[in-house]
């Protein structure tokens, strides 16, 4: 069983109390309080829910997917590396992508286009800029431009406010 590190600290320094609770030993001592934590959205466990074994935090699932280390793995995806689960830019709905295909998808949800590498809405994908600026004029661009590089999901956390 994996020992979950502190959100804080990010030590492993910790011990799993009850359900999705987990205490920080050495943050409860630097605290001088003891210091307990959700393993699952990596927030500080809300002290009024002591008793229960579930988080209580709003958007706890929703978070501990974005903050989830799976990556997808698959050598022929256009989106290898990139995590599995993200948020919509527009609607905030949890999306995977199936694999198949370019990395940029169409939310079935609220119908907004962006690329699951890089999340921004325009986005060319995995390409030579130096190359396509000698054969091409980047004048028929619009916007950004740059290569495509995968990020993680802090963006996504922090636009969520969560």
């Amino acid at each position: 069983m994996n020992v979950p590190k502190c959100p804080i600290c990010q030590q492993s320094d910790t011990g799993i109390l009850d359900g999705q609770c987990a205490v920080c030993r050495s943050c409860s001592k630097s605290k001088r309080c003891v210091f307990q934590f959700c393993m699952a959205c990596q927030r500080e466990w809300p002290r009024e829910s002591s008793t229960t074994k579930s988080c209580m935090l709003p958007n706890c699932a929703l978070r501990a997917a974005l903050l989830s280390d799976t990556k997808i793995s698959d050598q022929q995806s256009s989106v290898r590396g990139c995590p599995y689960f993200r948020a919509c830019p527009g609607c905030k709905a949890l999306l995977t992508h199936n694999g198949i295909g370019c990395p940029n998808i169409v939310c079935p949800h609220c119908h907004r286009h962006f690329c699951f590498r890089c999340l921004r809405q325009r986005c060319f994908g995995i390409i030579n800029i130096e190359a396509l600026a000698l054969t091409h004029r980047l004048s028929f661009f619009q916007g950004d431009v740059s290569p495509c590089r995968v990020v993680d999901n802090k963006q996504s956390l922090t636009v969520l406010g969560l």
